[in-house]
């Protein structure tokens, strides 16, 4: 079925689609996130119908900076490994010229990830004050 589309028309349909797949994305992320705001209404006027008290807002919970940062640097790490091997071991000369630009992510990442290592000794070092010594205000910058 594809076989007979040529490189050209492959390379125009490639941005095409990719321009395509994030407006979808995008659209399918504010529709979801519409629906759970309608659940929380519908839940909160059905409570306050039948007189019951107000459900509590579910707690967002959030991350600590150093699992973002984590999950981030291995992605650009990955990305750079890949980028660099994919280049270094291409025998077009143009190419090899080029390989050490994808050292760029590469770096990235490595510093993302050990500033993830970082911020979780922080992190656990202030929790274990918190429990020993009861809260103490936010840290010193």
């Amino acid at each position: 079925m594809f076989a007979n589309i040529s490189p050209e028309h492959i390379a125009v349909m490639i941005p095409i689609v990719a321009v395509l797949g994030t407006f979808a994305v995008v659209i399918v992320a504010v529709i979801v996130e519409g629906r759970k705001k309608d659940l929380v209404h519908k839940e909160r006027l059905f409570a306050l119908e039948k007189g019951l008290p107000l459900p509590e807002p579910p707690d967002k919970e959030t991350k600590p900076v150093h699992a973002t940062r984590r999950a981030w640097g291995l992605v650009w790490l990955g990305l750079g490994l890949a980028l660099t091997i994919a280049l270094a071991l291409n025998p077009d000369s143009a190419h090899v010229k080029a390989w050490g630009f994808a050292l760029i992510p590469l770096f990235i990442g490595i510093g993302l990830v050990v500033a993830s290592v970082l911020d979780k000794r922080e992190f656990e070092q202030r929790k274990l004050e918190q429990e020993t010594h009861g809260p103490v205000g936010p840290p010193a910058v």
